[in-house]
């Protein structure tokens, strides 16, 4: 029946020098999950929809240590954490797929560079914002300590020049103001 057939579920993913972190993008039920030290293969039906079967399996570009893969279930994805075999150098793709998988993304609120991480390997991973948060100058509670709104400053406006035509107007003896005489 057509109607069971599977699809490839929205799967993204993300790298470290020691490890590689596959999300499966999707809330699923029935889930089997199988990772080899070449290959990753999931299955799982949706949640909202059981017509929809997904099922995906991806050829490591290198190798992977199959025995100590962790993975959690987040609600509306799965994320398994897949220790690379030997860390070293970022992987050119997760797979050895010639050509670009549709279904396959690169998951940036995950994914550190590889500058990044021999720099700071040890830094919690707080996505995005964290980086921003964590960049040199980010004290964010000291941001504004030059901006003091007690200061008694007298606040002048005697040297902003008049937006209304009036107010030059008058200024030059009220011409603008005059009737002119009844003739």
């Amino acid at each position: 029946c057509a109607r069971f057939s599977s699809i490839p579920p929205p799967v993204s993913w993300a790298q470290r020098n020691d490890l590689v972190y596959v999300i499966i993008d999707v809330e699923c039920k029935d889930i089997e999950h199988k990772v080899t030290e070449n290959s990753f293969t999931f299955k799982g039906i949706n949640v909202l929809d059981a017509s929809k079967k997904y099922e995906v399996t991806l050829n490591f570009l290198h190798e992977v240590d199959p025995e100590k893969v962790t993975s959690k279930n987040i609600g509306r994805c799965l994320e398994f954490t897949i220790p690379k075999k030997a860390a070293g150098p970022y992987w050119s793709s997760l797979t050895t797929d010639k050509t670009k998988l549709h279904f396959l993304k690169a998951n940036f609120a995950k994914w550190r560079d590889e500058s990044d991480d021999e720099e700071g390997a040890d830094a919690k991973d707080n996505g995005w914002a964290g980086n921003i948060l964590n960049m040199p100058g980010g004290d964010w509670n000291n941001k504004f300590d030059d901006f003091n709104v007690d200061d008694e400053e007298e606040d002048s406006d005697d040297n902003i020049p008049s937006l209304s035509q009036n107010d030059e107007d008058e200024e030059e003896g009220g011409e603008g103001d005059k009737k002119k005489p009844a003739a």
